[in-house]
């Protein structure tokens, strides 16, 4: 287990330099400044926004977790997990969207309504399954 932790490391380190190195070289100045603001967006919104909504939603689902049976909790941080990620992904077409990109091709579906439907759709999936499976525990309950 340590030589693949070691491993794995080793090709981590590796690639990090690897890609600072095409930082260095490939890009320019004004390039740089642009990857060091975006990476530090990154932070601050993972610092800002997704740990306390996590910690809330955690906050949450740990007090109805004591009269929830555990799937449905695992199931409501599995969904809350994936709309985030959907939504980490899109951010950057929406900011392109409100700047008007130079080329109006380039980024031409309406992101925010499809974002907001893929959020109901998340919704709707976890509150049937979780629905499916509090009916299932409480028929099974009756049965015991």
């Amino acid at each position: 287990m340590i030589t693949t932790r070691v491993t794995i490391a080793v090709v981590g380190v590796t690639l990090i330099g690897v890609g600072g190195v095409f930082l260095v070289t490939d890009l320019r100045f004004g390039e740089i400044v642009g990857v060091i603001a975006w990476l530090a967006a990154a932070v601050v919104l993972h610092d800002a926004v997704l740990v306390p909504a996590v910690t809330a939603l955690d906050l949450l689902l740990r007090r109805a977790g004591r009269r929830l049976p555990p799937a449905v909790v695992t199931v409501v941080r599995a969904g809350f997990a994936v709309g985030a990620l959907l939504t980490a992904m899109v951010v950057p077409e929406l900011v392109a969207q409100a700047r008007g990109p130079r080329n109006p091709t380039v980024v031409p579906g309406d992101y925010l309504t499809r974002l907001a439907g893929l959020w109901v759709v998340i919704i709707v999936v976890v509150a049937l399954t979780a629905a499916v499976i509090v009916w299932r525990a409480r028929k099974s309950a009756r049965r015991s």
